[in-house]
């Protein structure tokens, strides 16, 4: 794909793209851009991940991980219950009407002087684990965020992180620390480097599915994480991102 394409391609699913370009070097999103939190239809529910709540989420992994993403990015029952002894508030999931889980993440405390060095995401969460959870950790960090294809691009992740900001201020969190997917930059990669495509999303001249929404979120870049996780569609990379709460 010729790299003018991928740009004006990109820049059309922009609801509100950033107006100019300032000065030199990455200019963040600001928070003034970030959209409404919608509402849950009433019979809807958030709250924190239950036991009885682990085959959902294990049902909802194996729906949001397909290919090309492994079976191994889908817990075993013995990880999510360990992720309950570490640090059961940090859990948080959503419920249907019907009871089903629909969205699910996963968060812990760790140093922001950890958070904020590169890092792998196996070696930060001990495997998705979260064995490394700080009870007096200044950062929240966030490990996963899964939303059901069937109900994806209606607020729920939207949700999901006023919730985990939230929790995070009630601790006495300085900072929301997460190493966010890029999964458009598969479609760039013969282009561009991976710094290159951080500095273009950032500027607004690309979307990214999930890195542009994190971003209007209130979320700064602070650079790569090469390496971070096995994923194909962002070439094993991450951006790391920050939010001083």
């Amino acid at each position: 794909m010729h790299l003018f394409h991928l740009i004006v391609t990109s820049w059309v699913h922009l609801d509100d793209p950033l107006e100019g370009l300032k000065g030199g070097g990455m200019i963040p999103v600001l928070h003034s851009e970030t959209r409404p939190l919608r509402p849950l239809p009433e019979s809807w529910v958030l709250r924190s991940r239950r036991t009885e709540d682990i085959p959902g989420v294990i049902e909802l992994m194996q729906r949001v991980y397909v290919e090309p993403h492994g079976p191994e990015a889908v817990w075993p029952a013995e990880t999510l219950k360990r992720h309950l002894e570490v640090f059961p508030e940090g859990q948080l999931l959503i419920l249907d009407g019907q009871g089903r889980v629909i969205a699910d993440s996963t968060s812990m405390l760790v140093s922001a002087e950890r958070a904020m060095r590169p890092h792998r995401w196996s070696e930060i969460t001990e495997r998705g684990t979260l064995s490394s959870h700080d009870p007096k950790g200044d950062a929240f960090y966030g490990v996963d965020l899964a939303v059901d294809p069937e109900f994806q691009c209606i607020g729920l992740a939207h949700v999901l992180y006023a919730a985990r900001i939230a929790l995070a201020i009630d601790k006495g969190c300085k900072v929301f620390v997460a190493g966010a997917r890029i999964p458009g930059y598969h479609l760039a990669s013969d282009l561009l480097n991976a710094e290159s495509y951080l500095a273009l999303v950032e500027r607004g001249l690309i979307f990214d599915p999930t890195l542009s929404k994190q971003l209007r979120l209130g979320f700064q870049l602070y650079g790569l994480l090469p390496n971070y996780i096995s994923d194909p569609e962002s070439k094993d990379c991450a951006a790391l991102i920050c939010m001083e709460l």
